[in-house]
């Protein structure tokens, strides 16, 4: 997905939302253990090395209970959404749809659940060679609703995608056309559009948000322009023509990656940060109230009271010291607190190192949790390395949390986390991915306690 930025409405405000990356080469990697069995990829376990230790069993320690020391490994791709579901099982999506593409399923201790799909792993149908960063929810029925884009063979035609899986990994064929559902926002000239978030509703309808690319329409002056668009669907994935135009609606200038619900039904949007009724009319005032349900994905997040949080990196274009910065907003869309210059290795001002963040979430407690990958640059070499930091209320870094409110683990010198997922019982679920020896990126997952 891109990096928009923050659109505040009413108040003019932008905020860049810019995600760093960091690749790393030429470390040796962390020792392996066995693997779990399935047929479709394997699981294995690896020891970690935690940068700023915490002391054991406190708050950022790594959770002996999950694979071996806190960590699993995993032969499949990037990690794009992950949920989970009411008994404690862990799902990844994988890749963004294309050939390879689909849910990975892990117990609650990190061994892959073999009965999910083929051998832990449910592909996705032939959806082309889409681009557009997909979303991830599980209805309480325990089936799971993939949203993302869908294209021809050759990568033209993009349109929405929704795929639905049931709760044993196979596709619902009684949504949409075998399991597949679409929907095609008004295309000019050309069009890169797709979902990028959904949620489930609590009547069962599937709202989705993304984005919606249009070229410069033929023999007009007018320059390409980003809409955000949301689509809703029925249960049985048929388009919901009670919603906006035709199941749509679209904003000029705008970009959803999260949606909430308040408990009206009312929808919230970032980070655009926009409302829209039930029946998706836009508001022309935004009305602050608390989010009953909210989908999740990148490094936006809402917060109960309806206020939000935001991740992103500073720093100098001319140094390679990029820092994390953290800014919390009232519902209002004013600004609460914001925390700047944070290195998860707690080396302020290092040049030769660079954190960026990739996933924002929220503790019941509403301690924000950021995640993302703390690099060091060589001479000739770098390491990248999962980078946590635990935020409390006011933005301040909460000291109970690995060393001073940031901690890093190492896991193979080729590391990155890219989601976060808050369990009920609080422990903290980091997914990214780990560079082998061979130079083939691995799923990986790390949990930490949280007290």
């Amino acid at each position: 997905m891109r990096h928009p930025k923050i659109i505040i409405a009413g108040l003019g405000v932008a905020l860049a939302a810019a995600v760093a990356t960091g690749s790393a080469a030429g470390t040796s990697p962390a020792a392996a253990a066995s693997s779990a069995p399935g047929t479709a990829a394997t699981v294995r376990v690896a020891d970690a090395l935690v940068g700023t230790a915490a002391a054991a069993s406190t708050a950022g320690t790594l959770d002996p209970a999950f694979g071996k020391n806190g960590i699993v490994l995993a032969s499949q791709g990037f990690p794009a959404a992950a949920v989970l579901q009411s008994n404690g099982d862990i799902v990844v999506a994988v890749g963004s749809g294309s050939p390879g593409s689909g849910l990975a399923r892990f117990l609650p201790n990190g061994a892959r659940d073999t009965t999910f799909g083929n051998g832990g792993f449910a592909a996705l149908p032939d959806l082309g060679i889409p681009s557009v960063h997909p979303g991830l929810a599980v209805q309480p029925d325990g089936k799971l609703v993939w949203a993302g884009e869908a294209t021809a063979s050759n990568g033209t035609g993009s349109t929405f995608a929704v795929v639905r899986f049931s709760a044993n990994g196979t596709l619902d064929q009684g949504f949409g056309a075998g399991g597949l559902a679409t929907t095609t926002f008004p295309v000019f000239n050309a069009s890169v559009q797709g979902a990028q978030t959904v949620l489930i509703q609590p009547d069962g309808k599937i709202l989705v948000g993304g984005e919606n690319i249009t070229g410069n329409p033929s023999g007009t002056s007018r320059a390409p322009e980003t809409f955000g668009a949301l689509a809703r669907f029925n249960a049985d994935g048929s388009i919901d023509t009670s919603f906006g135009t035709g199941g749509q609606v679209q904003a000029g200038n705008s970009d959803f990656t999260v949606l909430g619900l308040d408990a009206s039904g009312d929808i919230f949007t970032l980070p655009s940060h926009l409302e829209f009724s039930p029946a998706g009319q836009p508001d022309a005032t935004l009305t602050p109230a608390a989010i009953t349900t909210a989908s999740h994905n990148g490094t936006v997040t809402f917060l109960p009271s309806g206020g939000f949080v935001v991740a992103g990196t500073v720093g100098s274009s001319r140094s390679s010291d990029h820092d994390v910065q953290v800014t919390r907003f009232n519902p209002d869309g004013s600004t609460a607190a914001t925390a700047t210059g944070i290195d998860y290795a707690g080396q302020n001002g290092a040049l030769a190192a660079s954190d960026g963040a990739a996933a924002v979430a929220i503790q019941a407690n509403g301690q924000a949790v950021i995640g993302g990958t703390h690099t060091e640059s060589g001479q000739f070499s770098s390491t990248s390395v999962f980078g946590l930091a635990r935020f409390n209320a006011d933005s301040s870094l909460d000291p109970a949390f690995g060393t001073g409110g940031v901690l890093t683990t190492r896991i193979q010198g080729h590391d990155s986390v890219s989601l976060l997922v808050i369990q009920p019982d609080g422990k903290i679920l980091a997914i990214g991915t780990s560079q082998n020896a061979a130079g083939v990126q691995e799923l990986a997952l790390a949990r930490y306690l949280s007290q």
